[in-house]
């Protein structure tokens, strides 16, 4: 079962709730079915079974004229049908997040995205029995050839919703792996900033070095224009580095 309703602050994200749900028949009678469900779920067996509670109601329904193992069927293509709108709003909440992320420079973190991943994950797991019982059902002999053909649309449409599941699961980790990259580039980006401000000042460093020496011999020191002397020689060294670096592709835009 999904929760649609979201705070315009996002503070909650799409949440799925998983409910075990037991069912018997008895075979080769086929006259009763019994389902089972936990009491403490937020979530009852009639809301779970609302479809096919209207089919039942109807007097004219294909339920009423066939055994329990066509309503077994009915229950389990409940369950199945159940997920689609289960992928597609998780689909959405991933893409929402995904642009938000985008528009913040993933700034806010990805703790949205890991649990949805985890939800996923979990609901992944959750079906893979499902699977196995339906597999079960259909190479079952004592389930009529009729009701076979409807259970292996069933699980055709489970499969379908696995790979959804398995390719936003996917989707996830591209996103994670996306803001890695993004973290990555403005980690380069700020490096190469130090790096030409670096460069930059090289000169200036180098001579201060020089003259910090600070021997006798150095008669430039004891002149009036020592000081202008320094500035003239460090403006052109500085831009006759940074012409090295233009003419060989060394500086480029940072974006």
């Amino acid at each position: 079962r999904q929760d649609n309703k979201r705070s315009k602050s996002r503070s909650q994200p799409v949440r799925v709730e998983i409910q075990m749900v037991s069912v018997f028949v008895n075979i080769p009678r086929n006259d009763t079915l019994i389902t089972f469900a936990p009491s403490g779920s937020s979530t009852s067996s009639s809301h779970l079974w609302r479809r096919v509670r209207k089919e039942l109601e109807k007097p004219y329904s294909k339920l009423r004229q066939y055994d329990a193992q066509y309503l077994t069927y009915a229950l389990l293509d409940q369950s199945v049908d159940l997920l689609v709108p289960v992928a597609k709003a998780m689909r959405r909440e991933i893409n929402d997040e995904h642009q938000y992320l985008r528009s913040t420079e993933y700034s806010h973190g990805l703790r949205r995205i890991h649990e949805i991943k985890s939800n996923l994950e979990s609901v992944n797991r959750t079906i893979k029995p499902f699977m196995r019982v339906l597999t079960h059902s259909i190479e079952d002999e004592a389930i009529c050839p009729g009701v076979t053909f409807y259970l292996r649309d069933a699980l055709d449409n489970l499969e379908n919703i696995d790979d959804e599941l398995r390719q936003l699961v996917e989707l996830c980790q591209a996103i994670d792996l996306d803001a890695d990259k993004y973290h990555d580039r403005q980690m380069n980006r700020t490096l190469y900033i130090l790096t030409v401000v670096s460069a930059i000042f090289l000169p200036a460093q180098f001579l201060t070095g020089v003259w910090g020496m600070n021997f006798i011999q150095m008669n430039e020191l004891q002149q009036s224009w020592g000081y202008e002397m320094f500035w003239i020689l460090v403006s052109v060294m500085t831009i006759s580095l940074l012409i090295f670096f233009c003419a060989y592709g060394r500086l480029r835009t940072v974006e």
